[in-house]
């Protein structure tokens, strides 16, 4: 299973997997963080929906909304890493964007 890394300001990274994804939302006027939504197979005929929802931070790790091209980099990074194993592919956000938080539910980004 490849993954994709997503670098924080200070460095540090978080990890979200790069299998199961079946949609990647767009950042829009009301609501700039991006959603990863993967359904997981859970049993028989059964799939569990879960969302990993992507909050944008700039260098100094106040908040910053993530734009097209970040959605454009987490493509690009889940394409590379999709059916890979091997270190984590890094996610382009953009420039001078870093990942704020990984928050997961069930839920979409609102």
């Amino acid at each position: 299973m490849g993954y994709i890394k997503l670098i924080k300001a200070d460095s540090t990274v978080d990890l979200l997997p790069a299998e199961n994804i079946i949609h990647v939302s767009v950042p829009s006027a009301s609501n700039k963080d991006i959603g990863i939504r993967y359904g997981i197979p859970s049993g028989e005929a059964t799939i569990t929906f879960v969302t990993a929802i992507i909050a944008g931070a700039n260098a100094s790790n106040s908040d910053a909304d993530l734009t097209a091209a970040s959605r454009k980099g987490i493509i690009e990074a889940i394409e590379k890493a999709n059916g890979a194993s091997g270190p984590a592919i890094p996610v382009d956000l953009g420039a001078g964007l870093f990942c704020k938080s990984v928050t997961t539910g069930d839920a979409d980004p609102s």
